[in-house]
């Protein structure tokens, strides 16, 4: 950086596309179905269900912090795209467009199977509504989950970015950089600050909200607005935020992020772990250079259709276990520890959602993608 540059105007000259980045998704798609992927009870086989305490079960159950680093990435990852766009003609026009090219054609086929079509609990119109429109975030936090399913529970994060993508581009299109730096550090802090004053006054249902979400999303974005950090901050990030997870769910005895202790503090350390990651991914090192694995890349690549359908995957997997024949489940059962069965039941729903999702991509949404070219991007 020559003299006379500030860390602001010189963050666009980082390289648009990261290959380091995919590999990162890939990595929160794998926390994400590995911590899912442990209500796949080995009982099924007719083994004993691991102890919360184990070291594989205390690992995955954390898993859930993915879609923090989901959130962070999309901070940044939409910041940089917006900033590098502005000024440029069909500003608006060609991001939402894009952004709709992306996300809408899977999510609306596979929520309308879910709705409709497959053998789903039974929804009312009002929570058919919240999902079609992406509000079932709110509905989940105020007025509660409706009829159990999973399969449809999974997407409230989904309606928080599309709300946050809503707004996002005004936001960025208004502000100068100096503006735009402030406005991130008033989000973050304003978002943590009000989850602990939601929950003081008997919200237990934080983690739902985009207000009390916002951190993760605005700190993702104020990276986009600076050089890459040094590797040694992403390196304590990193550790303090996984240190941090891990003590706080011995603490309290619950690592499901619908806890209190988690949402009062583990988001926080979350979202600390979901910067260094992403700290380290854009700066030389082995971290990086794991996230640029060929495997780890193109499961990042199709993260998006795997999240949608890991859990009909998970069922059809559930399903498929209880077809065993006795002798078989107890093969199995007597083959492997319990800790083992619970991995083996993990990478056999990834490995199935990958294949799903591989299918999806080639067949459907790169066809759908290519009309991208139509809004270019200034990104």
């Amino acid at each position: 950086m020559s003299l006379g540059q500030s860390p602001l105007t010189t963050a666009a000259a980082e390289p648009a596309r990261l290959e380091a980045l995919d590999g990162l998704r890939g990595f929160a798609i794998f926390a994400v179905v590995a911590f899912h992927a442990m209500f796949l009870d080995p009982a099924l086989l007719g083994a004993a269900r691991p102890a919360p305490t184990d070291a594989y079960p205390t690992v995955a159950l954390l898993g859930w912090c993915g879609v923090d680093v989901f959130f962070v990435l999309s901070g940044f990852l939409i910041t940089g795209i917006l900033l590098r766009s502005k000024g440029a003609p069909g500003y608006f026009r060609n991001f939402y467009a894009r952004r709709a090219l992306r996300i809408f054609p899977l999510y609306y086929l596979v929520v309308g199977l879910l709705l409709f079509a497959l053998d789903r609990p039974a929804t009312t119109g009002a929570e058919k509504a919240s999902y079609l429109l992406y509000y079932q975030n709110i509905r989940y936090a105020l007025v509660g989950e409706g009829t159990f399913d999973p399969a449809r529970l999974i997407t409230w994060s989904l309606a928080i970015e599309e709300q946050f993508y809503l707004v996002w581009p005004t936001v960025v299109w208004l502000c100068s950089r100096r503006a735009l730096l402030r406005v991130c550090v008033a989000v973050v802090v304003g978002a943590i600050a009000l989850r602990f004053w939601l929950l003081a006054g008997g919200l237990h249902t934080t983690h739902f909200l985009t207000p009390c979400r916002l951190d993760t999303l605005a700190a993702g974005a104020l990276l986009a607005l600076f050089p890459a950090p040094p590797r040694w901050f992403g390196v304590t990030c990193a550790w303090l935020g996984f240190g941090g997870l891990l003590a706080i769910a011995r603490q309290a005895g619950n690592p499901f992020p619908e806890s209190i202790p988690m949402q009062r503090w583990g988001l926080l350390v979350a979202l600390v772990f979901a910067v260094g990651l992403l700290t380290l991914a854009r700066q030389p090192g082995v971290v990086a250079a794991a996230f640029r694995c060929a495997p780890l890349r193109a499961l990042g690549q199709v993260s998006y259709c795997v999240y949608l359908v890991h859990f009909l995957v998970l069922d059809a997997l559930t399903r498929g276990v209880l077809a065993l024949p006795d002798g078989a489940k107890q093969a199995i059962a007597g083959a492997l520890p319990p800790q083992a069965i619970a991995a083996l039941l993990g990478l056999l729903c990834l490995g199935g959602s990958w294949l799903v999702a591989a299918i999806s991509w080639r067949l459907f949404e790169a066809p759908i993608l290519r009309l991208k070219r139509f809004f270019p991007s200034g990104g």
